[in-house]
């Protein structure tokens, strides 16, 4: 299946992850200041993170193999 995803693909995967982690901090921290609990956004925005490095580290290497 790797090599089903192309790079550019995987590009704008990475970038939507970003920006929608971005948008996600920005929600938790504007839950934080009504009072209200924002664990789990924050969680979330991580592993969206975590997924845009995982799919930028991908790109190129199934052209270096």
């Amino acid at each position: 299946m790797a090599g089903f995803i192309n790079d550019k693909f995987r590009f704008g995967f990475a970038i939507l992850l970003i920006v929608g982690a971005i948008a996600t901090f920005v929600y938790g921290f504007m839950e934080k200041k009504s009072g209200n609990e924002f664990n789990q956004i924050w969680t979330l925005a991580i592993v969206m993170l975590g997924g845009a490095m995982v799919h930028m580290q991908k790109i190129g290497n199934t052209n270096r193999k």
